[in-house]
């Protein structure tokens, strides 16, 4: 895989995720960032969004045309192969941003956490507030099964959407609010998108109605 290739798989997948979550906030009458916040703290915020993402588009670029040797080509596999590969695949994420994301919280949470944490009730522009750390475990949690999982460009698009869109979401309550929940008490819900070790572990809660 080119350079190029690289680049639109990584630069196309995050535009259409972007603008699906923009969407899906628009026609929800869900805001995509805080309205509380005054204008200093909004243009604040998007000018750190704006800071922030292309460098994570060139970390993930360069990340992805690193491993892309490891992409086998389009239809090598039947839609039973791809549905294992997929859920292979989001299996490893799971578990190497559970990994992360339990370290980070009890050993350099003020370092390199916190600054996300910074936001207690979160909103889709919220996602991406993170130190370059944090950028760059998220990139590796993505990015790394690829080496392991046998995987097509399309299923790495399609895994790559899902958990692009979905982590916008997340910073909402709009159809699950497991990532607020982290937010809110920090001590619960440290998987990304499906909780699957949050569940073996004992971290995973589904309800707001919380004590400390």
């Amino acid at each position: 895989m080119n350079l190029f290739v690289s680049i639109s798989i990584i630069v196309g997948t995050f535009s259409m995720s972007t603008i699906s979550a923009f969407l899906i906030c628009y026609f929800n009458n869900y805001p995509f960032m805080n309205p509380e916040l005054t204008k200093e703290e909004k243009e604040s915020r998007l000018n750190e969004h704006i800071r922030n993402v292309p460098m994570l588009l060139f970390q993930s670029t360069t990340f992805m045309y690193v491993v892309s040797d490891n992409i086998i080509p389009y239809g090598q596999h039947t839609w039973l192969e791809s549905c294992y590969s997929i859920a292979s695949y989001c299996f490893l994420i799971e578990a190497v941003y559970y990994v992360y994301h339990r370290f980070i919280h009890k050993y350099y949470y003020a370092e390199i956490h916190k600054k996300h944490h910074k936001n207690i009730i979160v909103y889709p522009i919220d996602t991406f507030f993170l130190t370059e750390m944090d950028d760059l475990a998220s990139i590796i949690s993505i990015g790394l099964p690829v080496i392991f999982i046998r995987i097509t460009a399309m299923e790495q698009v399609f895994i790559l959407y899902m958990y692009i869109t979905s982590s916008y979401l997340s910073h909402s309550n709009l159809y699950w609010c497991h990532h607020n929940i982290h937010h809110r008490f920090m001590k619960y819900n440290y998987c990304i998108l499906f909780p699957i070790f949050d569940i073996l572990f004992g971290t995973y809660n589904n309800t707001l109605l919380l004590s400390e």
